[in-house]
């Protein structure tokens, strides 16, 4: 896919770094089986702290790009169907989103007993099953229209207030 407009280009590699750090997270809790990692597994630590930063991303400033300034475009354009969607689904992945980083955070510290773990693979496969399949229509859907839609001035507009 060629795109034109940076907007589209940043979702798109966003999109694409977020489906791999799911994958990453969904093999390493399928690895680690029922009980949490031992205290020294450097790799794990290191995924939870990228998990932790890209998930705050993700659903602060990527989800406000998309529900401040692309959706109601969508609207705009008599795509509003596809917005709706999207939001929902945004919606969702937060309400998974909120209780797993607090999760994450007390594994980063080392203070999640069995249950926390329980908690934290079970939200944790959802997301990667929610996000996974948000980002990936995102990827088919929204990217390329946003790429159509938007002129350059909107364009790097839109790029400013996202990189600033």
């Amino acid at each position: 896919m060629e795109l034109q407009r940076q907007i589209s280009r940043r979702l798109h590699d966003e999109h694409v770094a977020i489906i791999d750090l799911l994958g990453r997270f969904g093999r390493a809790l399928e690895r680690l089986g029922a009980g949490p990692p031992a205290a020294d597994d450097a790799g794990w630590r290191v995924l939870l702290a990228q998990l932790g930063t890209a998930l705050e991303h993700e659903i602060t400033h990527h989800f406000d790009l998309e529900e401040t300034q692309l959706f109601p475009r969508l609207h705009a354009h008599g795509d509003g169907e596809l917005a709706e969607l999207l939001f929902e689904d945004h919606e969702v992945i937060r309400g998974v989103t909120r209780p797993l980083l607090a999760l994450v955070a007390r594994a980063r510290l080392g203070t999640l007993d069995a249950a926390g773990w329980r908690s934290l693979k079970a939200l944790g496969l959802e997301l990667v099953d929610r996000l996974g399949s948000h980002a990936e229509k995102e990827q088919g859907a929204l990217v390329p229209l946003v790429d159509e839609l938007l002129d350059e001035a909107t364009d790097q507009e839109l790029w400013t207030h996202y990189t600033s």
